[in-house]
């Protein structure tokens, strides 16, 4: 091959015009997230370069179901975003930064994945600084990693005791999108109200008010419940009757929804009034208490209408990710 046949076919490299799949990306985040980092900083390097951090450092990642990204590919974006910040939260957290590693058929199916994350970037002040991006794939795909950082205690599930009371802790200023399982409180919220809740559990956490949290997942309150219960290892016993929602829906869609901003807590009783005090200055919340941590198995208990039914057994693994005796 001749000098100038080297250079064209070097020109038509696939590996080439792959890296052409970026410029969504890049057409749609902000260059320069950390400005007083300078030119290391920005956007398009191999690494994001982030401020250096004193605290506990926090990393967590969400895949999104697949037929969300076909079907609603900007609530899939806003959603993977959404349920990263709240797992930082969950563990006493503020989020720093996001990444995400997208697959679609074409530039349209990944503008609106990178729309729908971009406005929940903006919305709760948390840049999205890097990924992996595929334009020529056969499906869509999408997932997003967070990295946060615990200034103060660290909320772990496994700290629950028993003796402690459980508590919710849910915005209900909202409503259902669409036909979906996710109670949307965020999408038309307030950005300042976002984010000054996505700060609340760090703050709480900060005043000893709670210890122990678990974000309310795609499992809703009951299937948390389990989790909590399994990560904790003691028994847990949840009054379905002290559960209280928006008034118009049904009980059973909202134990088992996605609640946007949820979370079930483990509180000392002697910490209850100054938590209680301390979410009454916002009417969207409900705090609630729902039940109770005991000596036992890490079964769950369901109470309704004074009666009492076994939900989980505890004698095999939901999750295999249990307590440390």
């Amino acid at each position: 091959m001749n000098n100038l046949g080297l250079v064209n076919a070097l020109s038509k490299s696939s590996g080439l015009w792959a890296k052409s799949d970026i410029r969504s990306a890049a057409a749609t985040f902000c260059h320069q997230p950390f400005p007083q980092l300078g030119l290391a900083g920005m956007l398009g390097d191999d690494a994001a370069v982030l401020p250096a951090q004193e605290g506990q450092l926090l990393l967590a990642c969400e895949g999104i179901h697949p037929g969300l990204v076909e079907e609603d590919p900007w609530f899939a974006g806003w959603s993977g975003v959404l349920v990263n910040l709240s797992d930082i939260a969950a563990m006493g957290g503020r989020p720093l930064a996001l990444v995400n590693s997208v697959w679609s058929t074409g530039a349209e199916g990944m503008s609106a994945l990178m729309e729908g994350m971009q406005f929940a970037c903006d919305r709760f002040g948390v840049p999205m600084v890097g990924g992996h991006s595929n334009q020529q794939s056969s499906y869509q795909a999408l997932s997003v990693s967070v990295l946060g950082v615990a200034d103060g205690p660290i909320l772990s599930a496994r700290a629950a005791r028993p003796g402690d009371e459980l508590w919710m802790l849910v915005n209900q200023a909202g409503g259902f999108y669409r036909h979906y399982p996710f109670w949307d409180a965020a999408t038309h919220a307030p950005p300042e109200r976002l984010r000054s809740q996505l700060a609340l559990l760090p703050v709480l956490a900060a005043a000893q008010h709670i210890h122990a949290a678990k974000d309310i997942s795609m499992g809703g309150i009951t299937g948390t419940a389990v989790m909590f219960a399994e990560a904790c290892g003691h028994q847990l016993i949840l009054d379905l009757d002290a559960v209280e929602g928006p008034g118009d829906v049904l009980n059973e869609t909202w134990l088992t929804c996605f609640p946007s901003f949820g979370y079930l807590l483990a509180v000392d009783p002697t910490r209850t009034p100054a938590l209680e005090q301390m979410m009454a200055s916002d009417p969207t919340l409900i705090c609630c208490r729902i039940g109770d941590f005991a000596e036992g198995d890490c079964s769950v208990l369901l109470q309704h209408s004074g009666a009492i039914h076994r939900f989980w057994d505890g004698s095999h693994a939901l999750t295999g990710f249990g307590c440390v005796r």
